[in-house]
């Protein structure tokens, strides 16, 4: 038995009529790639290459998404309990929405996403990095196929009129960088964004402070400390919520 949540990256989540669709990058050769929703096993994936799709319908975001890298033979085993004892139990993850405009990114420019712990004064882990422009895809400009698309604009394959109408160019369609972190428990978190060059300067940082404001985590370790026959008295333990004083 041998699971691990490390060597997956660049986790999307993409919600369309009737379904999701998760993709995301793997580092794994030799393992499955295992997809939970709310704790039930709802699908895996070979991985012999480095991305990795799922298309699940029935589903929404509001689901508690997680993927795992297991060994093949335990393909079909449930190991929620196991692997994700605390992100399970915690309601919230922070959602960084960013516009993939033209200007002034150029296509060897990196994106980098960070959140702090709760409480803590600065965002200092690094919670997703990618190029602004994937190969230099979508870096041609405004005008780029101009003629092949809703009245003029936008390339051929591109999403459509009136896609993220008001954040592309000259008000037209844009693509989104998303990117979410894990489940995380209730808190004040601090956020940054920043742009590395291909020299290796990071922009100043874009930044704020967003609460998550959802239910306690429940308590845990519960056990019969003793039970009296004779006043049927039972005695129970646990350990209380981290979220409640």
């Amino acid at each position: 038995m041998s699971y691990t949540t490390s060597g997956i990256s660049d986790v999307r989540v993409q919600e369309y009529d009737g379904g999701i669709r998760i993709a995301a990058r793997s580092t794994h050769t030799n393992k499955v790639i295992q997809c939970y929703a709310s704790g039930e096993l709802v699908a895996w994936q070979d991985s012999p290459a480095e991305d990795v799709e799922f298309d699940l319908a029935g589903l929404s975001s509001a689901h508690l998404l997680l993927l795992l890298a297991v060994d093949v033979e335990d393909a079909a085993t449930n190991y929620w309990d196991d692997a994700f004892g605390t992100p399970s139990s915690c309601g919230n993850r922070i959602k960084f929405r960013v516009p993939q405009t033209i200007a002034p990114y150029r296509p060897q420019d990196r994106i980098r996403f960070y959140r702090g712990d709760a409480g803590d004064a600065d965002a200092t882990i690094l919670v997703h990095e990618q190029d602004f422009y994937p190969g230099g895809r979508r870096c041609g400009g405004f005008g780029f196929h101009f003629g092949y698309g809703g009245f003029g604009w936008d390339g051929y394959d591109c999403k459509g009129f009136g896609y993220n109408f008001g954040l592309g160019e000259f008000g037209f369609d844009c693509e989104m960088i998303e990117v979410e972190t894990v489940p995380l428990p209730p808190g004040e978190y601090r956020w940054k964004a920043t742009v590395l060059d291909a020299a290796g300067n990071e922009s100043t940082a874009a930044s704020g402070t967003v609460t998550l404001d959802t239910y306690a985590r429940p308590a845990s370790d519960l056990a019969v400390q003793s039970y009296d026959k004779e006043t049927d008295a039972l005695t129970l333990s646990f350990t209380g919520s981290e979220d409640l004083t």
